[in-house]
């Protein structure tokens, strides 16, 4: 039987997650006012993604990627018109005919479903219904199997990915975070509506998930697909997914404790109507990591740390610690490492192998914060722990030493850590403020155009390695002075290198004068590596910035920065992009009184 919810009530993230946490396989169909979209899950990893938009269609995934050419689309949407039976989807016609890599082929399934994930991200009203169990994957996910590998994405990175480019998308102004209306009593609407498809003639055939409908195939207008008839409709109450893992974990426990935690943590995650939680649950840049095989610990602090908007990933499996890591740190999140408290019988999770794994990871990766959970009784475990370099060691109750009080500590324990948790990721934001408080008093005392634009340099310079201006000329930029480039960073800036790049039309830098659009990320194109890391060297990490100062409406500059030999990490953009408007409104003001100061000029005789 289908289980259904409300989005105003579970918002879509929250169920994706929770259905990874459980496992669980079926189809999720998700209806709103915006769309509607279908995801299927095989023990909690998503293997296919259908939507109504036309704007997910993998042929434009593929030219917007760079993938492939025009040409290349033409090409195989001729063939397919004329292959009558033997008519296959698009990526496979672009596979056979038009030499598109397996590899590629693959990257643009995974971008098709994570597109899916992020355009039903911003859903904030409608329902969803989870048919458990039900796992039948669209033909277009299976049709070569020789060729391509299976399509088994892990929900947690899918979500990561998502996340980052709703923001990015909110950021830019793409996406507006604006409430859909509110509709009085959505599910009776719905069983509604479902009542009045059984009873009146259809005037269209159902359609069925195919490759039109998924868009490798013709780019025709796609047609929405009716939802699925349910007689009966089981509504998802949350608390039912803290009641089952409660039970499952904490068997020992008195039923009317286990109501305490249900209640707990029914009342953390529930969201409240009303509440802007999109705003705040979508766009922040944090996560957290925890190690532990406790299962109820896993689903408790994920629990909390939504409530924050701050993405969770648990693992109790060694070796998938460092791929969550690397992964956060490649999309540019601030990881907070949390390891959970030593288990005697369970191998890989004793004292000495907890030691063990800490140090390793504070080795590996310096940059990363780790707290440690442990015992309050083990006293010698918390000192070691603070000496070998952990941020903090934080009491976790046990039920084998305070039984009596076990639900309460628990209680008391969450609600500590979440406040915990949120000053952490306050904390770099807090100095990132002070930074930009500061420079913004400086720029208000510059009054040449030079001046402003070397401010613009060094304040992108503190959360770079390589810091670089480019003038905007007519068809060209013109390196001028850099930080890290021609000395080291600690040197200051350097003298200009007056390198002269010509501006490719199909290139970010076109882009961004075009747009005024601030880029951060890996370039698509080749002019970095054709026409300047020639001269100044290649970065370790290909994640570049590239944000441009505008004054009267027209880029001035662009500032160009790296990492250099350093690994990429999570920078705020959002600062730097806020600082440089006050730039180029100071650039315009100095401009505008330079005008005002020349001399008159002499009148024309006629």
């Amino acid at each position: 039987m289908p289980l259904t919810g409300e989005l105003e009530h579970l918002p879509i993230v929250d169920v994706i997650q929770l259905i990874h946490s459980t496992r669980k396989s079926g189809t999720l169909n998700v209806y709103s006012r915006k769309g509607e979209g279908q995801l299927v899950f095989n023990d909690g990893y998503i293997i296919s993604a259908t939507h109504s938009s036309e704007k997910l269609k993998i042929g434009k995934i593929l030219l917007q990627s760079h993938t492939i050419k025009q040409e290349d689309l033409d090409k195989a949407l001729g063939i397919q018109k004329t292959a009558g039976e033997d008519r296959q989807p698009l990526i496979a016609t672009l596979l056979t005919h038009c030499g598109l890599p397996k590899e590629a082929a693959y990257k643009a399934l995974e971008t098709l479903i994570e597109m899916t994930v992020v355009e039903m991200i911003g859903w904030t009203r409608g329902i969803f219904t989870l048919d458990v169990d039900k796992t039948k994957v669209p033909d277009d996910y299976r049709y070569l199997p020789k060729q391509l590998e299976t399509v088994n994405l892990d929900t947690q990175m899918v979500l990561m990915d998502a996340l980052r480019i709703f923001d990015e998308k909110v950021h830019s102004g793409e996406i507006q975070l604006s409430d859909e209306p509110l509709i009085d009593n959505p599910l009776e609407q719905f069983e509604e509506s479902n009542e009045q498809q059984t009873t009146q003639p259809e005037t269209t055939e159902d359609v069925l998930v195919s490759e039109d409908l998924l868009g490798l195939a013709d780019l025709d207008k796609v047609v929405r697909k009716k939802p699925h008839v349910f007689k009966v409709l089981e509504a998802f109450d949350p608390a039912d997914i803290h009641r089952q893992i409660i039970d499952e974990t904490l068997p020992y426990l008195a039923d009317e404790s286990k109501e305490k935690l249900v209640n707990f943590l029914s009342g953390i995650s529930t969201t409240n109507l009303g509440d802007n939680s999109l705003s705040s649950s979508t766009t922040k840049s944090q996560a957290v990591i925890i190690y532990t095989c406790d299962k109820f610990l896993q689903h408790a602090i994920m629990t909390v740390c939504k409530k924050e908007g701050i993405l969770v990933f648990a693992t109790a499996e060694q070796h998938e610690l460092d791929n969550l890591i690397e992964r956060t740190l490649f999309k540019y999140l601030e990881p907070i490492l949390v390891f959970g408290s030593p288990v005697v019988d369970v191998a890989g999770f004793s004292q000495s192998e907890i030691v063990d794994i800490r140090s390793l990871k504070m080795v590996r990766y310096p940059q990363v914060s780790i707290i440690q959970l442990a015992s309050p009784l083990n006293f010698e475990f918390s000192l070691q722990s603070f000496n070998d370099g952990a941020r903090a060691v934080f009491p976790m109750p046990y039920f084998s030493e305070r039984e009596e009080t076990f639900t309460e500590d628990m209680i008391n324990f969450l609600n500590t850590f979440q406040v915990y948790i949120r000053n952490c990721f306050n904390e770099e934001r807090r100095q990132l403020f002070a930074k930009l408080r500061n420079s913004l008093s400086g720029l208000r005392l510059l009054h040449k155009a030079p001046d402003i634009s070397l401010l613009v340099l060094q304040f992108i310079s503190e959360l770079f390695e390589r810091t670089l201006t480019l003038i905007v000329d007519k068809d060209e930029l013109i390196a001028e002075r850099s930080v890290g480039i021609k000395a080291d960073k600690e040197q200051g800036v350097a003298a200009p290198l007056k390198l002269r790049i010509p501006i490719r039309k199909d290139s970010n830098i076109h882009d961004i004068i075009n747009s005024g659009a601030s880029f951060f990320g890996d370039p698509t194109e080749s002019t970095f590596t054709d026409l300047l890391y020639p001269e100044i060297s290649a970065p370790t990490d290909s994640t570049i910035l590239l944000l441009p100062l505008k004054s009267n409406g027209r880029v001035i500059t662009i500032t160009y920065a790296d990492f250099g030999d350093s690994p990429a990490k999570q920078v705020a953009v959002d600062f730097l992009e806020f600082f440089v408007v006050q730039a180029g409104v100071t650039m315009e003001n100095v401009l505008f009184r330079k005008q005002l100061n020349l001399p008159n000029q002499p009148e024309v005789k006629h």
